[in-house]
């Protein structure tokens, strides 16, 4: 048996409102901390949930789980602590309240390379078909009387619940209820209207299940169905982050296809003041600006809080910081006169000799975690950067793509996010992997706040930071 009272000094520290959320079935791997620090997660559950299992696994160290209905637990408040040495702990609900259980991984001593793991049975069962925030279903179609149902997990702080069919031929009728699977006489919204252009809307939604029914009125095809919420922060992966959204992008909104990444061009490019690449030192130590320490940096790959001082400008340390490339310059832009060469949306404070191990590689998933970086992984032609920063690094990703085309004086080419990896050239990969790290990652407060300086210091905005939903309406359909 552990001693429990030793870490209860540093029981009070680590402790946020809201973890990142856990999707159902889904694990999350790679997981490490250092002693007396947690990691934070939360899941929600449905009213016709029932056996909700929390599961910790593998790896290295001691790990204790923490699980808790409605509040944050901590170490003298919780529902389930299994209390066990190492790192194989479960905690198990037969019957689960419905709303979010908030579960919380503590390091008793440092861990690495452990994984976590919700599920939870559903009346929904195999006959639904799961829904991620901000995902949009193309080309679906259904037999006159058919029905086809479908769920969405909505977290407590969500808002603006928005369920939406439209486009295709014949007519289709959207139902949307709550907790249960909607029948034609049961359900919380039917538009019922004609054709297939039916929308429902829920301003303040509850946390847990939203069930969705498409049903054929007369039979349908070529139909298009997206659901999605924003989040109560103002950020999320659909809706927009800035108010000034709809004036600054009045071009690009209802636009699709090739009209939108013309629109989103433009916007992109638009104020753009070209700096020099000494500016850059200036410019980074600010938008990088550690929130907790004004004298510091925070390093993307590291997590590392460092002073801005202790930089690689005159410095041959391999503890020091440098301006990483995120998207590598010998992938279009190798001359300093480039604008993308000292684009300071893509540009990062980086550990100097992390920043070597990333190279010019490619962003994908797996390789061998780096002893430097817990975290991080990379082989021959690919690099994972650590799990809090793959959303923040894909939206900086798609911004490239997006702002140039070749077809302007910048000096940079075409650039293309492609579905490989050992790119060379103007191409950088691998598009579908970045694209999951959006929607695993959303937009968080602290991106929003860096992007604003990046405004401040340079004049323009990514549009994906802006309205994230427009990365799906790009490049879902390549990678769902």
């Amino acid at each position: 048996m552990k001693k429990r009272l030793t870490f209860l000094t540093l029981a009070l520290t680590c402790l946020t409102a809201q973890g990142a959320a856990l999707t159902e079935g889904t694990p999350v791997n790679s997981l490490s901390a250092s002693t007396g620090s947690a990691l934070d997660y939360e899941i929600a559950v449905p009213a016709d949930a029932t056996n909700l299992s929390v599961n910790l696994s593998g790896g290295s160290g001691d790990a204790d789980l923490y699980v808790r209905a409605g509040a944050v637990p901590t170490t003298s408040s919780y529902d389930c602590r299994p209390y066990l040495s190492g790192n194989d702990e479960t905690c198990d609900f037969g019957t689960p309240q419905t709303g979010t259980y908030y579960i919380q991984v503590r390091a008793y001593q440092s861990f690495s390379d452990v994984s976590l793991l919700a599920t939870y049975d559903s009346a929904s069962g195999g006959t639904s078909q799961a829904l991620s925030n901000g995902e949009t279903l193309t080309g679906l179609s259904g037999a006159d009387g058919s029905e086809t149902h479908y769920h969405l997990d909505v977290p407590g702080d969500a808002e603006n619940l928005v369920v939406g069919i439209s486009g295709g031929s014949g007519d289709a009728d959207l139902y949307l209820k709550y907790g249960t699977s909607p029948t034609s006489s049961s359900y919380d919204c039917r538009p019922y209207e004609a054709g297939n252009d039916e929308t429902c809307s829920v301003a303040t939604p509850q946390a847990g299940t939203y069930h969705l029914m498409v049903r054929g009125y007369n039979a349908y095809s070529n139909l298009s169905l997206t659901a999605s919420y924003s989040d109560g922060g103002g950020s999320g992966n659909d809706g927009a982050t800035w108010d000034g959204y709809e004036t600054y992008y009045a071009d690009a909104i209802g636009k699709t296809g090739s009209a939108l990444t013309s629109a989103l061009n433009e916007a992109a490019a638009r104020n753009h003041s070209r700096m020099s690449y000494s500016q850059v030192w200036d410019a980074l130590s600010y938008t990088d600006e550690d929130p907790n320490n004004s004298n510091n940096v925070i390093l993307i790959y590291t997590g590392r809080s460092q002073d801005k001082d202790f930089s690689a400008s005159g410095n041959n340390d391999q503890d020091a910081w440098n301006r990483e490339h995120s998207w590598p310059k010998s992938h279009g832009f190798p001359s300093s006169g480039d604008w993308a060469y000292t684009d300071i949306h893509h540009l990062r404070p980086s550990d100097v000799s992390v920043n070597a191990d990333r190279g010019n590689k490619d962003y994908d998933d797996g390789g061998s975690q780096i002893s430097e970086a817990p975290g991080n992984y990379t082989d021959a032609d690919s690099f994972e950067p650590r799990d809090a920063v793959k959303g923040d690094l894909a939206r900086m990703m798609f911004y490239m793509d997006v702002r140039y085309n070749g077809n302007d004086g910048t000096g940079v080419g075409d650039l293309q996010l492609v579905n490989y990896t050992g790119t060379s050239g103007n191409n950088l990969g691998e598009l579908c992997t970045l694209y999951a790290w959006h929607q695993q990652d959303p937009v968080s407060q602290r991106e929003i706040d860096r992007h604003a300086r990046i405004v401040e210091q340079q004049g323009n905005r990514n549009p994906f930071v802006d309205y994230p939903a427009w990365v799906d309406e790009i490049w879902g359909s390549q990678c769902n």
